[in-house]
């Protein structure tokens, strides 16, 4: 069966008329994980078909809010249409901070449906969700607050080559990340800014699309996939330009976007 990411929005801090917040949902073999709920994601998964009662977990990078403050509104939904089945929450600490809020706003003090915040910490690589379909494993990034990638690995069925895809925004290059992405099918890497503004992405530790590149190709990965642009550009196709000088096998995420994730053919 297919693996496909759909992309949601690949804004970063600011919205555009033409990009929501980061969101993104990754389909696997009937499963269904949410990446990221930025501002507006509900809405985004209404205008493409996609249940939010097919989604039973949600792994957020980190605690900016281009990147969690859709939360309450998918929750608040949620109980409204009467879930039942848990929803899971993979995030950082602190999370459970807005889960507290949102249930103060709202005046109760309980759900339709349980809400489990599964904390997010650790070094290095660390399993933190091993289904039927795929297993999950979290590293740190390089971000002004505690933020984390995830590495999905597609769980084997008889002889199938299982495929993987890492998921890394925000975050700066560093060394240790290109080792522990290696070799995976599809790379998302954020690509916030351009070669010309090199010092903003240092002073905010965020990456350009040629140091995205540059990672995807010391992994070796099959494809990069760009995301999380700033808006003060208004043609991305530049993004696309850079990357490729770096590494050809390079795509942007766009809105609306269905990635049908191809095998590395250099593994």
């Amino acid at each position: 069966m297919p693996l496909n990411l759909t992309s949601l929005g690949c804004a970063s801090a600011l919205p555009t008329k033409e990009n929501f917040f980061t969101a993104h949902v990754l389909h696997v073999r009937g499963r269904s994980f949410l990446l990221d709920c930025g501002e507006g994601t509900q809405l985004r998964l209404k205008q493409l078909g996609i249940s939010s009662g097919s989604i039973d977990r949600v792994f957020i990078t980190h605690l900016h809010a281009d990147h969690v403050f859709g939360l309450p509104g998918l929750l608040s939904s949620m109980h409204l249409l009467e879930r039942k089945k848990p929803f899971y929450i993979h995030a950082p600490a602190g999370m459970e901070k807005m889960i507290s809020f949102y249930f103060d706003f709202l005046g109760r003090e309980d759900s339709s449906f349980p809400i489990v915040h599964e904390p997010v910490e650790g070094d290095g690589v660390f399993t933190v969700f091993e289904g039927d379909t795929v297993h999950v494993q979290a590293f740190p990034l390089y971000h002004g607050i505690p933020s984390y990638g995830y590495l999905f690995k597609e769980v084997p069925v008889r002889k199938s080559c299982p495929r993987s895809v890492a998921y890394c925004t925000d975050t700066a290059p560093f060394p240790e990340l290109a080792t522990w992405v290696k070799g995976v099918d599809l790379l998302f890497h954020e690509a916030t800014y351009l070669d010309e503004d090199l010092e903003a992405a240092e002073k905010y530790k965020h990456s350009t699309a040629r140091q995205a590149a540059q990672t995807a190709l010391e992994a070796g990965v099959g494809t990069l996939l760009l995301g999380h642009f700033s808006s003060r550009y208004k043609d991305n196709s530049a993004f696309l330009e850079q990357a490729r000088e770096v590494f050809p096998n390079t795509e942007l995420s766009t809105e609306g976007c269905v990635f049908t994730v191809p095998r590395n053919e250099n593994v």
